[in-house]
């Protein structure tokens, strides 16, 4: 049998969808003025931190090679790699924390840190393999 529903229910039940719509919407916002930097590592050796907001081209050298990233309109990409195989500059955008670029052959890794990955500017140890 079915059980009378009461407003009470049925506000509690309305109550929880919109709990969870807005538990499965947390992801898809951003937090304005959020720390979002990117982190440029070539040959092991941090070649600098920048910031997202901020529209610029960084050349990185190493070892007779270059490479040019470009930080614009919020977004990175790799623009140019002398390398081979170009799947650094194949990539695309990136534009979250967490996100990735990187050039194997050329020894460069281009990576978003801030608010949702990537703990800013730590230099901790996640993993060691041997």
């Amino acid at each position: 049998m079915i059980a009378s529903l009461r407003k009470a229910d049925i506000l509690l039940f309305f109550s929880f969808l919109a709990l969870a719509a807005m538990i499965a919407a947390m992801p898809l916002v951003r937090v304005s003025g959020s720390e979002e930097k990117v982190r440029i590592i070539s040959g092991g050796e941090l070649v600098g931190i920048y910031p997202l907001e901020k529209d610029i081209e960084i050349e990185v050298k190493h070892d007779g090679h270059l490479n040019i990233v470009s930080i614009k309109d919020k977004k990175v990409y790799m623009e140019y790699s002398d390398c081979r195989n170009q799947i650094c500059v194949h990539t695309g955008e990136i534009t979250r924390p967490g996100d990735t670029i990187v050039c194997l052959p050329n020894y460069v890794i281009v990576e978003i840190t801030g608010s949702e990955g990537g703990g800013d500017e730590d230099d901790s140890v996640d993993v060691i393999a041997k």
